[in-house]
């Protein structure tokens, strides 16, 4: 009797990638924090006991500031539809025209069961936050991030 050979099941993520589009209620998310952090930062400068001079001088210092940084996130924000991640630790943003332009994930990214906070670079010198929700994709997506995210990054 001939015996049949089961086909043995492997699982391997040599190929394994992941496009994960962010949300517009994630990012809104960023840019309101930026916003209040600027108003909480003015509301502190303005009680301040110091002379009104300077208090208006803080005051145009921390709006400046603020604006700077908050200006290239919202241009990072534009500059990508989706991030493609892969086992090799390659990390890409996608654009609207569907062209991928690579990306190097930066220190102080961090990755939890609910939600990430990645902070990525263009090779251009351009870096900003992307904040991602486990809510905002599918079970099987989440978990391909974090397998990624242990192999390769």
């Amino acid at each position: 009797m001939r015996e049949l050979a089961k086909s043995r099941r492997t699982a391997s993520s040599v190929r394994c990638s992941i496009e994960l589009v962010p949300t517009s209620r994630s990012r809104k998310l960023i840019l309101l924090s930026g916003g209040l952090f600027l108003l909480a930062g003015l509301g502190i400068t303005a009680q301040l006991p110091i002379d009104r001079t300077l208090k208006i001088i803080l005051a145009a210092i921390w709006l400046a500031d603020t604006l700077w940084e908050l200006a290239p996130q919202s241009r990072g924000h534009s500059r990508v539809r989706c991030l493609v991640l892969d086992s090799t630790g390659r990390v890409a943003a996608r654009s609207k025209s569907g062209e991928d332009e690579e990306l190097q994930m930066l220190k102080g990214s961090v990755l939890l069961r609910r939600w990430a906070w990645l902070r990525l670079g263009f090779d251009d010198g351009l870096h900003y936050v992307e904040w991602l929700f486990q809510a905002d994709f599918p079970p099987e997506t989440w978990r391909r991030l974090q397998l990624l995210w242990r192999q390769a990054l």
